[in-house]
């Protein structure tokens, strides 16, 4: 995703690819951007719901990086955290939130990010 957003020439590609938090900022791009528009022509409420849903789904899914947000959610993809005087290894914890990747928003959103690659690789 760091890769699409480059295209944006006023991006600082150094902050770009130090962070854990562009997915967002990618989306919000895309979702904004004239294709998408166009897909979602006449139905703007459609496209306010999608693009909420999916902008707290990517927030979830960056926090899955350890440096992002640890305080407030120390789980994350790659360390073990402390649970109620437990070690939680990542490889057993179910990761709950991101059980909304299989509900109708988030099979949306797996089919924005595919339209976003296949826009990319054809532009």
């Amino acid at each position: 995703m760091s890769a699409y957003r480059c295209r944006d020439r006023s991006v600082n590609l150094e902050e770009l690819l130090k962070r854990h938090v562009g997915f967002s900022k990618f989306l919000g791009s895309f979702l904004a951007s004239p294709s998408v528009k166009e897909a979602y022509r006449g139905r703007a409420a459609q496209l306010r719901e999608v693009s909420g849903f999916a902008r707290a789904l990517a927030r979830e899914i960056e926090k899955l990086a350890p440096s992002v947000d640890r305080a407030a959610s120390p789980e994350n993809a790659e360390y073990p955290w402390e649970s109620g005087g437990e070690i939680i290894p990542p490889c057993s914890y179910g990761y709950p939130r991101l059980s909304l990747l299989t509900s109708p928003g988030g099979r949306t959103l797996l089919k924005l990010v595919a339209r976003a690659i296949q826009e990319f690789e054809e532009g």
